[in-house]
């Protein structure tokens, strides 16, 4: 029987940090950290986005988000441009470094999330994966409204 007084957040935390250990061991050699692979994911299903759009999609705030694309611009993985209607937009584009490692990107992801649901039958990861989720939208709107109290 599952203990409901152990805490979700611990395992989550756990496998959050090992993640990133993961990723960080993996991209080394590329120079890019486990905290900027976000970015490159987002902008690899819709280069071309704003540093707004990329925030909003990673759940990040903007300055974060803003110093992400500033050091991968500096290494060479993006670039900023201005948008056409509006020139206060930047707008993100991979460059053809970028697009070099997606391959490698790609699979060492994919790898990982099979060491992670190893063991598991299909209908197991599809309910994880629900779960997951669900959990995240959960975060997510607890925090916004905390967010929007804060301003009122």
């Amino acid at each position: 029987m599952l203990n409901h007084h152990e805490s979700v957040g611990k395992w989550i935390s756990t496998i959050h940090r090992y993640s990133m250990i993961y990723k960080s061991r993996s991209f080394i050699a590329y120079g890019i950290g486990a905290g900027q692979l976000g970015f490159l994911s987002v902008l690899y299903q819709k280069d071309g986005i704003s540093q707004d759009e990329l925030a909003q999609k990673l759940n990040m705030d903007k300055t974060t988000t803003a110093r992400a694309v500033q050091k991968l611009e500096e290494m060479g993985f993006v670039k900023r441009r201005p948008g056409e209607q509006d020139r206060r937009i930047n707008l993100v584009f991979l460059s053809q470094k970028a697009l070099d490692i997606q391959p490698h990107i790609k699979s060492t992801m994919q790898a990982w999330t099979e060491i992670l649901v190893q063991g598991f039958t299909e209908d197991e990861r599809d309910l994880l994966l629900k779960m997951l989720k669900k959990i995240s939208g959960n975060a997510v709107d607890h925090i916004r409204k905390l967010e929007k109290d804060d301003t009122q």
